[in-house]
């Protein structure tokens, strides 16, 4: 027996109430997050990925609440069934075109945020992100184009726009992939200049590769998604309507996700920006320069560091003798304990 549209409902909105709720405690935590942050590192409020949280948990609670309604309306007005069915397949209604208009603005949101992020890591690069941001932009059009086709034009159905609702999701999963790759890549390469630009040897625990890994996480299960949806569409199942009521707060937890791991880094967007490729020269130069430690006869306590390409100190540093007890210290310690 197929699928029919009032059981995807039904099941469709049991898993949007499941994600909400997870979806606001997530919301409470990142904003408390940002806060924290912005005490701990002495930092200013991100004012973009605010603004990005505040706009996804409104527009979840708008699709929750509206997606509710459309139940009650069909369970309670509608009787028998087919009734139901006819009113839940009716592409004209006023409810129906909002929740899928509340969707489709979260997908821009969504693909925005990326892009800014983005935008802000490459050094506000504007030729960088340009092609994400004209896809974004595009679908955006195209589903735009077919919420008015649902609303205005005769004898409308699901089925009947089709083509345009695979534009909408498959530009819209080519954007935030692409600017999720860019993303990924300008953080893997300061992480890789780092490490060469200061001769140390690749630790697979690196602090940044968790911000790469969360990244392309983030991205892969958005992408995943979003093809799924598709697939989904392109059979004609009723599976879509599930799909659909479970987007809005999933896409908020997917960026909730991003939002916390940046905030527990010690670096801000900003600082990748700083790290400009390094030059030819400055490697040359790299390659030179040897550090040596020399003990200063007159001051034990004086460390001398020289640089040996240009033969003379870079730095001097006067430092206190160590009071922090050894190991050898805490095994004395030990045997005198034992003795008395």
């Amino acid at each position: 027996m197929s699928l029919l549209i009032d059981t995807a409902e039904l099941a469709g909105l049991a898993a949007e109430g499941v994600l909400y709720g997870a979806f606001l405690c997530l919301f409470f935590v990142c904003g408390y997050d940002l806060v924290d942050r912005r005490k701990r590192l002495n930092a200013p409020l991100n004012f973009p990925m605010v603004l990005a949280a505040v706009l996804l948990i409104t527009l979840a609670t708008a699709r929750f609440i509206v997606d509710c309604t459309n139940i009650f309306v069909a369970f309670i007005h509608h009787d028998p069934r087919e009734a139901r069915l006819a009113y839940l397949q009716d592409v004209t209604q006023p409810l129906f075109t909002t929740k899928h208009c509340i969707y489709i603005t979260t997908l821009l949101v969504g693909d925005s945020f990326v892009n800014y992020r983005c935008w802000i890591v490459w050094g506000k690069n504007l030729w960088v992100v340009l092609p994400s941001i004209i896809l974004s932009f595009v679908s955006t059009a195209s589903g735009s184009y077919t919420m008015w086709a649902y609303s205005f034009l005769p004898h409308q159905t699901i089925r009947s726009e089709a083509d345009w609702l695979t534009v909408l999701f498959s530009l819209s999963l080519v954007a935030n992939a692409l600017a999720t790759s860019l993303l990924a890549y300008r953080i893997w390469s300061v992480d890789r200049e780092t490490h060469s630009a200061l001769q140390v040897s690749e630790d697979p625990q690196s602090r940044l590769s968790p911000i790469v890994r969360i990244i392309l996480e983030s991205g892969l299960i958005n992408a995943a998604y979003l093809f799924v949806f598709v697939m989904t569409l392109e059979f004609g199942s009723q599976a879509l309507e599930i799909m659909s009521e479970m987007a809005v707060p999933l896409t908020g937890i997917i960026f909730s996700i991003v939002i916390l791991r940046v905030g527990h880094q010690r670096h801000s967007d900003s600082f990748y920006s700083a790290h400009q490729p390094l030059t030819s020269l400055a490697w040359a130069r790299t390659k030179r320069t040897e550090l040596s430690v020399a003990p200063d006869a007159s001051h034990p306590s004086t460390v001398t560091v020289v640089d040996e390409s240009n033969g003379g100190p870079l730095d001097a540093v006067c430092c206190e003798e160590s009071t922090v007890p050894t190991v050898e210290d805490d095994d004395i310690a030990r045997s005198e304990a034992n003795a008395i």
